[in-house]
């Protein structure tokens, strides 16, 4: 009777079909695949995130350039308007061609 007891207690081998051991390896193989995009996927995305970064730096840095442009812009007008009245400015010629309300 012990023999009996030792022979339950071991396993019986068996040997999967070709068809099946290949099913487990496309699996596995699939697997593999996917976690090595997903990889590729994260890296990616933190060379992303780190590209946002510089370009959110950057647009803040020229947001910040544009405001101090229309500040001095706002002086500059306030400046010639002392000058000269209001009117327009013809940048090519430089000439200064006073509104019309500035005659009557």
């Amino acid at each position: 009777m012990a023999e009996k007891q030792k022979e339950s207690k071991e396993p019986k081998l068996t040997t999967i079909t070709d068809e099946e051991k290949e099913q487990v390896q496309e699996l596995q193989s699939r697997y593999t695949q996917v976690t090595v995009n997903l990889g590729q996927v994260s890296l990616a995305m933190e060379r992303l995130k780190a590209n946002l970064e510089t370009l959110e730096s950057q647009r803040e840095e020229l947001v910040a350039q544009h405001n101090t442009a229309q500040e001095d812009e706002k002086v500059l007008v306030e400046k010639l308007t002392e000058s000269y009245g209001t009117g327009n400015l013809d940048l090519d010629t430089g000439i200064f061609t006073p509104n019309e309300s500035v005659w009557d």
